[in-house]
């Protein structure tokens, strides 16, 4: 009876902790800091050019990674007609277009013109950082679950060892209540973060259409319950290149969602 009363003590316990772990939903991280012109529908803008990003960040790869992702999920929605990119870079060689940093609308309108397109999308990536920690913590997680050395079963003769018994499930009640309220208080683990400005250009007005801009932590758990499977949520905190896709596609979402 000792047993049973403690193992409903424990189990009582645990479901009481998670529970109030579950009480407040997460809610999935959206950008807000956006601006779009109430002008856009009236320009009728099919055919855009992604035009290189800037790169603002120390890593030399992270301006071709999220101009291409951007370009991707741009592509994905099917509102616009994409510019071909070997196109874009022709055009970049014959006009020895290097300083990214030097482009306003008045370049981009010229440069959209040269391509024959309606709409010109400038950017910059303003962060983009890999998280190595948290990627050797999963592996090193995951390792260590592989490779745990179970102990054998025991079978043990309980009329003679009911007090063997109560000690041992006393500490298993103990230390599965510290284990849950560790996981619940632990700190937030730090993801990879990428962030980007992005604006988009009407070539035939000049004038700026669209921008959006924000910086995701794959550490946040907003940002983390954008995707629905676990594994991907997993790669949201290490993976720098995954979040660029998540980041992009949010960005993207405030040009082609109508409000």
């Amino acid at each position: 009876m000792k047993r049973d009363w403690r193992v409903a003590v424990a189990l009582a316990c645990c479901w009481s902790l998670l529970a109030s772990s579950n009480c407040a939903t997460v809610r999935p991280y959206r950008v807000t800091d956006f601006f779009r012109s109430p002008r856009i529908a009236d320009q009728g803008i099919k055919r855009v050019a992604v035009l290189p990003f800037e790169n603002l960040t120390g890593d030399k790869a992270a301006g071709g990674v999220v101009t291409e992702e951007f370009m991707l999920q741009l592509g994905k929605t099917g509102r616009f007609d994409l510019v071909e990119r070997g196109r874009i870079e022709e055009l970049w060689r014959e006009q020895d277009l290097d300083t990214l940093s030097r482009f306003d609308e008045a370049t981009a309108v010229r440069i959209g013109k040269m391509l024959g397109a309606e709409g010109v999308i400038l950017g910059t990536v303003t962060k983009f950082e890999q998280n190595p920690e948290a990627r050797l913590d999963t592996v090193r997680q995951r390792r260590h679950h592989d490779d745990y050395d179970y102990p054998p079963v025991v079978f043990v003769d309980h009329g003679r060892h009911h007090d063997e018994c109560d000690l041992a499930l006393t500490v298993l009640a103990a230390v599965t209540v510290v284990g849950i309220i560790y996981l619940l208080t632990r700190p937030r683990p730090h993801g990879a973060q990428v962030g980007a400005s992005v604006r988009l250009v009407g070539v035939e007005s000049g004038l700026v259409l669209w921008q959006a801009k924000d910086v995701f932590d794959g550490g946040r758990k907003q940002v983390q319950v954008l995707e629905t499977e676990r594994e991907d949520r997993l790669r949201i905190i290490y993976d720098v290149e995954y979040l660029t896709r998540v980041l992009c596609r949010e960005l993207v979402s405030t040009l082609t969602t109508i409000q």
